[in-house]
């Protein structure tokens, strides 16, 4: 079945460059209830997290005596999230999380969890990817009661499906950890050179693709969209929704129970994106890209591409490490609305977990201004909806000099990442992106992905059914 090819591939990829923003960028800177079957009599609806007077998010007093308690979290990556786990921490003295690095496909993370618990010290939280897997061998605790009952999150606004994101049927088994948008960052340097402004932040992919045009120059080894695996994933599944041909990202229906990459509005956008490389040549082909030495990892620091992905593990190494004047801008509008990408990764308490209550209390810690603030100070986007918070963009020092209306608008802009909730995710993404990446780099036929869309969802069907989703 080769479960996760992609992603696993991807991950590699997206985490290389989490750990170089960690090397590279620098960093400045509830009690909720124990029992999570108990009411809270004090839910007042959709008001700010961490109002003045509610005494059941404040710490507890320094003189409370509690038992230490480790929660130990699975995890494909650490990077700049220990310096997350110190904050909580901070907050709760007597709470400490211990990262378990593992691979980052569900069958590792499976395999982990697993082992711990065969040896008698089960782990606490783990992130993951899809549910169908966790949720079939009964591995996960449902939030639910947790979260109707927590002051923090009923206390806050968010965006809107936020706290849903992870819903099978009447129970929530994951919560998202990290809100990531995708902007597209500009070489300001070869927009001078090539005669070129800034773009509004209300501009098109026509205006995108006019640009690349532009700015495209083979001889001096300058090309308008870069060669990078990120950027090809990443527009593939944003433009159909932008275009109105998919209602979801990465191809997928209104309520995320077929994929819609077989149909012909998605395969013309599809070969759009390919003509990119294989019509207008304004992104290098795979011998090309080979021959220029540039890896399928991320070009922008090459100097020598217009537009690049933007994303949070990416953008201090920008940041720091670039010789030329760059920018941000929104993904591109497009025939039907202006989306961009916004990666929710899930995180989810083991059913195994000894220490229940206080693995809660990291998922809530989530939904804190504090959190929050540390999302946007590392280039993330945020979920909590809260004036400070909007004012907080103007004061992140990432931002300092570049388009910062762009970073407020995208906050609000669709889509979350799908996939938890969609049984067979990953083997999705293992089948159906495999097969859509290679025509995009050797322009070979798209159509040759119709038979593997049908029988994803086929069976996809028929595991929502034995589920009970």
């Amino acid at each position: 079945m080769n479960k996760g090819r992609t992603l696993a591939l991807l991950l590699s990829v997206l985490l290389t460059f989490l750990l170089f923003a960690s090397a590279c960028g620098s960093n400045e800177e509830e009690k909720a209830s124990e029992d999570s079957g108990q009411k809270n009599e004090q839910k007042e609806g959709n008001k700010p997290a961490n109002q003045e007077g509610d005494k059941e998010n404040e710490t507890p007093p320094a003189d409370e005596k509690k038992e230490p308690v480790t929660l130990k979290l699975i995890t494909w990556n650490v990077g700049l999230y220990q310096e997350a786990f110190d904050m909580f921490h901070e907050k709760y003295p007597w709470i400490t999380i211990e990262p378990i690095i593992t691979g980052g496909s569900d069958d590792a993370l499976i395999e982990k969890a697993a082992a711990m618990q065969t040896a008698g010290d089960p782990a606490d939280l783990t992130w993951l990817q899809g549910l169908s897997d966790w949720t079939n061998g009964g591995l996960l605790e449902d939030l639910t009661p947790f979260i109707e009952n927590d002051p923090t999150i009923q206390n806050a606004e968010v965006v809107e499906g936020f706290t849903d994101a992870f819903r099978t049927g009447d129970k929530i088994y994951a919560m998202p950890f990290s809100r990531i948008a995708a902007w597209i960052v500009v070489n300001k340097d070869l927009l001078k050179k090539h005669g070129m402004e800034m773009p509004s932040n209300d501009w098109t992919y026509d205006d995108f693709l006019e640009m690349a045009k532009k700015a495209t120059d083979p001889a001096a080894s300058e090309y308008g969209i870069s060669y990078d695996q990120t950027m090809y994933y990443f527009l593939n599944w944003i433009y159909p929704v932008a275009n109105g041909s998919a209602d979801n990202l990465i191809f997928m229906n209104k309520n995320l129970t077929q994929s819609v990459a077989n149909t012909p509005e998605v395969i013309a956008d599809l070969k759009w994106l390919q003509d990119l490389t294989t019509k207008w040549h304004v992104r290098p082909t795979a011998a090309e890209g080979e021959k220029l030495g540039w890896e399928r990892g991320n070009n922008f620091l090459t100097g020598k591409v217009l537009f690049s992905m933007g994303l949070d593990w990416l953008l201090p190494g920008y940041q720091k490490e670039a010789k030329f004047e760059w920018d941000i801008l929104p993904m591109p509008r497009g025939k039907a609305t202006q989306a961009t990408l916004q990666i929710q990764g899930p995180t989810a308490i083991l059913s195994a977990s000894k220490h229940k209550a206080e693995a809660f209390l990291w998922l809530s810690f989530q939904y804190e201004l504090e959190m929050q603030k540390w999302m946007m100070r590392n280039g993330s986007n945020t979920w909590v909806i809260h004036p400070e918070l909007e004012d907080y963009i103007d004061q992140v020092p990432l931002w300092q000099g570049k388009n910062k209306e762009a970073v407020k608008m995208t906050t609000t802009m669709c889509c979350g990442m799908p996939g938890a909730s969609v049984p067979d995710w990953s083997e999705y993404q293992g089948t159906i992106d495999t097969a859509i990446i290679g025509p995009m780099y050797d322009g070979s036929d798209l159509n040759a992905i119709i038979p593997k869309v049908e029988a994803f969802n086929k069976k996809t069907l028929e595991s929502r059914k034995l589920l009970g989703w």
